[in-house]
C-alpha cells in the first residue's frame, strides 16, 4: 500500500524549480558569488573573496557608507568552441557586504593574487572605541 507523503512531493517540486533556474545562461548558479570570508582585527577588517578566472580590469570595488560592493565579470574563455560539458559559470556578478562599522575610505587596500581578492579596510576614527575618563 502506498502512502502519500506531502514532504516528498514538496522536495520534488523544489528540485524541479532549482534545476529550472540553474539552467539559465549567463547567471550564477550560486548567488553568493564570490564566496567571502571576513576577519575582524583590532583596528581593521580583512575580506577575502574567491574570484578564480576574473581579471583585475574586469572588477570594480566600491565603499559606500558601511557597505563594500564587489562587482565584475567572469568572461567566457572558450566562447568560440563547443562544449562537451560545462560546469564553470560565466557572466556578471555583484555582491554587497554590509560592514559592522564605517571604514576609512582613505585606508583601503585591495590585491588580487591567484584568484583570491584580499581587501583590507581600516576602521574610521568614529568607529574606534574611545576611552571615557571618569572624574
Amino acid at each position: 500500500m502506498y502512502t502519500y507523503d506531502i514532504f516528498e512531493e514538496m522536495s520534488n517540486l523544489k528540485d524541479i524549480v532549482d534545476s529550472f533556474f540553474s539552467e539559465t545562461t549567463g547567471r550564477w548558479r550560486n548567488r553568493e558569488f564570490p564566496q567571502i570570508e571576513v576577519f575582524e582585527g583590532t583596528d581593521d577588517l580583512e575580506i577575502m573573496a574567491l574570484v578564480p578566472g576574473v581579471k583585475i580590469e574586469d572588477m570594480n570595488i566600491q565603499l559606500i557608507n558601511d557597505s563594500l560592493i564587489i562587482e565584475g565579470e567572469k568572461k567566457n574563455d572558450y566562447a568560440d568552441k563547443p562544449y562537451l560539458r560545462k560546469e564553470r559559470q560565466f557572466g556578471a556578478f555583484k555582491k554587497s557586504i554590509k560592514l559592522p562599522y564605517r571604514a576609512d575610505p582613505n585606508k583601503v587596500t585591495a590585491e588580487l593574487k591567484n584568484g583570491i581578492l584580499h581587501i583590507k579596510l581600516a576602521k574610521s576614527e568614529e568607529a574606534k572605541p574611545k576611552k571615557i575618563e571618569i572624574h
